[in-house]
């Protein structure tokens, strides 16, 4: 393991990303990290007295009588909340949100996140439906259910013991996932620098620029295996060191449930003058970071680029999750005889297997 030192030791960053990690720390220092409060946050302006960040209106013309939150309260925030945002732009934005729910599928429920309530979960194709049922000492008990008669939705591989759920996404479309990310991105940019985004805001809230202004729409993530999870939301930005340097001037890293997502903010004045050299500005991205008392638990860490600068609206979008599985569960099964209470057992069939309980077990040291 490496220790990021140049952002604090309280962060390590696994070994596979050293030479990527090495390169990205000497170039960007961390601005800003935001975490959720655990209650909610006091001294918000009065309303009367608030001016919105995103359209620049202010009371009586627009209203905020919403709770605006900073992150999105579908990844857990319940009380990171702002006074910059007014009604209007908070319900264009919660258009971006539903398409960001749809885009994540079933993990919320998985990871049974503590928002207002933990969302019971149905696939598109109504086959598979997920909820988080019973609170026991040591945990949350999370059901999933398959309706398919063609029994495609479960697959059982006993070589690499492991359970493979296979469901439907609801519809979403990809620059809405990622105005998503870039609204979060904008919320915490620093006042100081609000006049170098200017038009990055308007391009958040409209969509006439989405074809004229694309390829910014690019994500690195990372994501860790469903037993592991963040804490609470939190939100880091990154501000390069030189500002000569042919990089974007700030990244924006976030961390919630069991990923990281990053994105370069896009049309900072200053990097304008970097646009006409050929080859552009390049782009570094982050290596993911986890707190020391996490070490043990990052067993395995997948990195992938996801491009969402698409408008078109996608349907019938497959994922599949994989649940580990303890050896020998898939040699026998065993079965309840209703009338008699006997239980017995069968040779293992995963044609049968109709619903499968998860036991997320809570961790102390949270």
């Amino acid at each position: 393991m490496i220790r990021a030192d140049k952002i604090n030791h309280n962060y390590y960053y696994p070994e596979q990303f050293k030479e990527s990690g090495e390169k990205f720390l000497n170039s960007y220092t961390l601005e800003k990290e935001v975490s959720c409060p655990s209650e909610k946050i006091k001294g918000l302006k009065d309303k009367k007295s608030r001016v919105c960040r995103f359209c620049h209106k202010k009371y009586p013309f627009v209203s905020f009588s919403k709770d605006a939150h900073i992150f999105s309260e579908l990844l857990g925030n319940k009380y990171l909340v702002s006074d910059f945002e007014c009604d209007d732009c908070n319900s264009k934005f919660g258009k971006y949100e539903n398409d960001l729910a749809n885009f994540l599928g079933i993990i919320r429920t998985i990871q049974s996140v503590k928002a207002k309530k933990v969302p019971k979960f149905k696939s598109a194709d109504k086959k598979l439906e997920a909820e988080s049922t019973q609170e026991l000492d040591e945990g949350t008990i999370v059901k999933v259910r398959r309706f398919d008669g063609l029994n495609k939705t479960f697959h059982f591989n006993k070589e690499k013991q492991q359970t493979e759920i296979t469901y439907e996404k609801g519809p979403y479309t990809p620059l809405n996932v990622y105005k998503a990310i870039l609204k979060m991105a904008l919320s915490i940019i620093d006042e100081k620098h609000l006049a170098d985004y200017k038009f990055a805001f308007e391009y958040l809230r409209t969509n006439k620029h989405d074809k004229n202004y694309s390829g910014f729409g690019i994500v690195t993530s990372y994501s860790m295996p469903l037993t592991f999870q963040f804490q609470q939301p939190t939100g880091m930005l990154f501000k390069k060191i030189n500002s000569n340097a042919k990089l974007f001037t700030h990244l924006f890293y976030f961390a919630a449930l069991n990923f990281i997502y990053e994105i370069v903010i896009p049309f900072n004045r200053q990097d304008a003058m970097f646009y006409q050299i050929p080859g552009g500005l390049d782009t570094l991205w982050c290596p993911p970071l986890f707190g020391h008392h996490k070490e043990e638990r990052i067993l395995s860490v997948y990195s992938n680029s996801l491009n969402l600068n698409s408008v078109e609206r996608l349907y019938n979008q497959k994922e599949t999750f994989v649940l580990p599985t303890k050896e020998g569960e898939y040699d026998k099964s065993r079965f309840l005889n209703k009338e008699t209470g006997e239980v017995y057992e069968e040779e293992f069939d995963g044609s049968k297997i109709i619903g499968i309980d998860l036991l997320r077990i809570d961790d102390p040291n949270e």
